[in-house]
């Protein structure tokens, strides 16, 4: 018999933080900047929008307990109520730069599997004035989702 992965989950994981992913940078200015280059007057270069995010949310309480259910089918099941509790809340994952980085972790053992829910979400920043921090963000996501050689999603009913 087949052994099943849960490729499902990190994917999912993935995706759910790469489409959150906050961006940040650049000034809050308008759309061109002058060059200050002495002699060369009138010249302005375009200037990428500055992302949406300046802050990345807590990760622990992002994602819902109905979410977490529906992930980790073994929450249900755990009797003890400070468990289930703990369970619930998840670990935050060691990041030294919360500015830039921030995960938790959830990992549940009922008497059928062990389940683990990992989220990450990565603030990105484009040190190209050309390319704003929103594109900056969908290259890193695509590069992503292309090394995760995820299988298409099957569409349920």
């Amino acid at each position: 018999m087949p052994v099943q992965r849960k490729a499902y989950v990190p994917g999912v994981a993935a995706l759910l933080a790469a489409l959150l992913a906050g961006c940040t940078g650049g000034s809050g200015g308008g759309d061109t900047a002058e060059d200050a280059k002495p002699g060369d007057s009138g010249t302005a270069t375009t200037v990428a929008q500055p992302g949406r995010y300046r802050t990345l949310p807590e990760p622990c309480s992002i994602v819902s307990d109905g979410t977490l259910d529906s992930l980790l089918p073994g929450i249900k099941e755990l009797t003890d109520e400070d468990q289930r509790e703990q369970a619930y809340e998840g670990v935050s994952t060691l990041t030294y730069n919360t500015d830039r980085k921030v995960g938790c972790r959830w990992k549940v053992t009922s008497v059928d599997a062990t389940d683990r829910l990992l989220v990450d979400f990565e603030r990105v920043v484009s040190y190209d004035n050309s390319v704003s921090d929103d594109s900056q963000a969908a290259n890193v996501f695509a590069t992503k989702v292309a090394a995760a050689d995820l299988p298409e999603p099957i569409a349920s009913v």
